[in-house]
């Protein structure tokens, strides 16, 4: 993608080189550029003019407080702190391995709150991530890494790597808390000057909802632009607020099932998490409803494709089938 982005006739890349500050014209009240310095600070600082410029710097955005030395307000932020550690290893696929299946996916839940996604990838090779909430680590030696798959809730991850080859060492990753920054409710806001991305808002990323949100938010940037360069931030920042209104609310909601994450819970997330929860039981017999889910975890359908009265009924019906089969399992 970078190569034939690279490839256009109007894209230049600067190499090694960070972004300082945006510039602001305080007669015009607008952005007209951004300082920036290359890597090492040795040939001084250099500014780039430009019509639009766009913060696209991730969760550690400086755009809050340049916005402060520009005379604008702050942004309202939002979190729920989580305090995932995660863990990703590739292995050599087997033809042993789960046949016929892709993937395996397990969210974290009562009682150890552990999770773990494995993925097949080209190449025969299978993409591990195990997962902890609130600052519970996986080891990263072999024994306990192993210990730690075998301790989620369903035992087929751990029964693939057992045995299975390791192509890479463990790659540890940390992150705090599901960040929102609400600059749709900004009522003033620098012309020329956008921020994008996880700039805006950051999820907790065991749901892999970050990147498609930054896609979709580069076309409402188009959509925004074809209406002119006038209050293009008032415009843009309304549509991008609509588009992390779901994952923010699938992330958040699914997060704050775990007793120990601090957030609001009112009666609609408890009421929501309590369905997920019978939906989940449900799905692991039936793959209707496990696609369903999934198509609306990865934003390609909204929540209410869950609430449609025929997956109601398959979710009542997968319940009802799981108690009657457990009663049977204890009798005998």
């Amino acid at each position: 993608m970078r190569r034939r982005v690279a490839g256009l006739p109007n894209i230049r890349f600067r190499e090694r080189c960070e972004a300082l500050e945006p510039v602001f014209d305080w007669t015009r009240g607008r952005v007209t550029g951004v300082r920036v310095q290359a890597r090492g600070g040795v040939d001084g600082t250099e500014i780039l003019n430009a019509d639009l410029v766009v913060d696209a710097s991730g969760r550690s955005s400086r755009s809050p407080a340049w916005l402060e030395t520009m005379g604008y307000a702050k942004p309202a932020e939002e979190q729920i702190e989580v305090g995932i550690n995660y863990m990703t290893r590739l292995y050599r696929r087997e033809p042993q391995h789960l046949p016929g299946t892709d993937a395996v996916v397990m969210a974290g839940c009562k009682p150890s709150w552990r999770g773990g996604f494995l993925i097949s990838l080209e190449g025969k090779r299978w993409l591990l991530s195990l997962s902890g909430y609130m600052g519970d680590r996986i080891p990263s030696d072999d024994s306990g890494f192993l210990e730690y798959a075998r301790s989620l809730p369903k035992p087929e991850i751990y029964n693939v790597i057992k045995n299975a080859e390791a192509l890479t060492a463990p790659t540890p990753y940390h992150f705090k808390a599901n960040l929102r920054r609400r600059y749709d409710r900004l009522t003033r806001f620098p012309e020329g000057y956008l921020v994008f991305g996880d700039a805006i808002s950051s999820f907790n990323p065991i749901y892999g909802q970050g990147m498609t949100v930054a896609c979709m938010e580069a076309l409402a940037l188009r959509q925004s632009l074809a209406a002119g360069p006038q209050k293009l931030a008032h415009r843009f920042f309304k549509r991008a607020s609509r588009l992390v209104d779901t994952p923010w609310q699938i992330a958040g909601g699914s997060d704050l099932q775990h007793p120990l994450v601090k957030g609001k819970r009112t009666a609609q997330v408890r009421f929501i998490n309590w369905y997920v929860a019978k939906l989940y039981r449900a799905a692991q017999n039936d793959a209707v409803l496990a696609t369903a889910f999934i198509k609306v975890a990865n934003l390609m359908h909204p929540p209410e494709a869950l609430f449609q009265p025929a997956k109601v009924w398959r979710v009542w019906k997968g319940n009802r089938t799981a108690s009657q089969r457990e009663r049977r399992a204890g009798a005998i």
